[in-house]
């Protein structure tokens, strides 16, 4: 089974990417600078044209006439925000990108430095995931990520053993071969996930919901399964 197809910031990016346009815009503060700029000449031109062209006394030929009329020192003010505002706009996509940076290194730093409970790896794992950022083979061992949601996320071979995952939305997610010996994954759902090859010893499912989960090869010697679920009847109830 496959994580299922979704829209994820990452997939846009890719795609964004494929478009010359869109790499000129990335890459060339100068490009986008240009770009802001012709907009807003154009929004304060049609700003002047609307004022001219109102009431009784609208002028003749309103909307050609004066046009160069909005090149004034009364204008630059306005043009300025404007044009910032919309540079501002363009460069989400960097910020975004340098944030995800950011979490990544957070999770990097906690990892080395053996941290078992942090609400800021929870919310960075899971704003990776949202984001379509997989980290394949990722080790997260230990670690307490209660109530952890990441539904159709991907996180293939990474190695969860001994983490606490209570209560965590694992729904149509890709772990398979992920490592979960000994981890508490009580109550947990995980349902419709890849968990083939997945190593479960150990672990404690006790009323997690494995239904329509691919189980080929998956290994549960000495977990708990009292009250698991599963659609395939494997487990007691």
């Amino acid at each position: 089974m496959t994580t299922p197809r979704r829209s994820t910031w990452y997939s846009r990016q890719q795609q964004r990417r494929g478009s010359p346009f869109y790499r000129l815009l990335d890459r060339s503060f100068g490009f986008r600078l240009l770009i802001a700029a012709a907009a807003s000449f154009s929004l304060l031109a049609v700003v002047h044209r609307f004022e001219n062209c109102q009431g009784s006394d609208a002028k003749t030929a309103c909307i050609t006439s004066n046009f160069w009329d909005i090149v004034s020192v009364g204008n630059v003010e306005s043009f300025s925000i404007v044009a910032a505002a919309l540079i501002y706009i363009m460069e989400a996509g960097q910020r975004k990108e340098k944030e995800h940076h950011e979490m990544l290194d957070l999770l990097l730093t906690q990892r080395e430095a053996g941290t078992s409970m942090s609400l800021a790896r929870i919310r960075a794992i899971e704003d990776l995931s949202a984001a379509g950022l997989w980290q394949d083979h990722f080790d997260l061992h230990d670690a307490n990520l209660e109530g952890l949601r990441i539904p159709y996320s991907r996180w293939h071979g990474a190695n969860f053993s001994g983490a606490v995952l209570r209560q965590a939305d694992l729904r149509q997610s890709d772990l398979s071969s992920a490592d979960f010996h000994g981890a508490n994954l009580s109550g947990a759902d995980l349902r419709g996930a890849d968990l083939s090859d997945a190593d479960f010893s150990g672990a404690d499912l006790s009323g997690a919901d494995l239904s329509g989960a691919q189980l080929l090869g998956t290994r549960f010697e000495g977990a708990i399964l009292n009250g698991t679920r599963s659609d395939r009847g494997l487990f007691p109830s």
